[in-house]
């Protein structure tokens, strides 16, 4: 069986999106849950996602920052409790500040990277463990 094996009938199956408050993140999530999937949105906007959970019965909120290494771990114990699997896990959390050669601000640069890439390795780490 390949290590990816494609999903075509998402009914049931337990999807996690971090980054799921706005967005491309949202959309996904909600074309998920309309598919039967059992959706687990996070997000730093606790407001964001209660909206999410009150427009799509049965769907979970767990909000953390992106850059919380430890909010990660909190979160995939929960849904791992709640659910006894993760089948699928995506990171669409991203932040963007145009920024001008001549105006560089390192700590800008660095917020980027936190948020697109260092986040991204948080999930990962915490749902590795459960994905394999």
């Amino acid at each position: 069986m390949p290590l990816n094996p494609r999903i075509t009938d998402w009914k049931g199956r337990v999807v996690w999106l971090v980054g799921a408050s706005t967005g491309i993140g949202r959309a996904t999530a909600a074309l998920l849950h309309a598919q039967g999937a059992q959706v687990i949105v996070s997000a730093r906007n606790a407001t964001a996602l209660q909206l999410f959970e009150t427009a799509h019965a049965g769907s979970l909120g767990l909000a953390f920052v992106a850059t919380d290494r430890a909010g990660f771990a909190r979160a995939a114990q929960v849904i791992v409790a709640k659910y006894g699997r993760i089948d699928l896990a995506l990171y669409c959390a991203g932040y963007y500040k145009a920024m001008r050669a001549t105006q560089f601000d390192l700590s800008e640069a660095l917020r980027h990277q936190e948020v697109n890439y260092v986040g991204a390795l948080h999930m990962l780490d915490a749902v590795l463990p459960v994905l394999l």
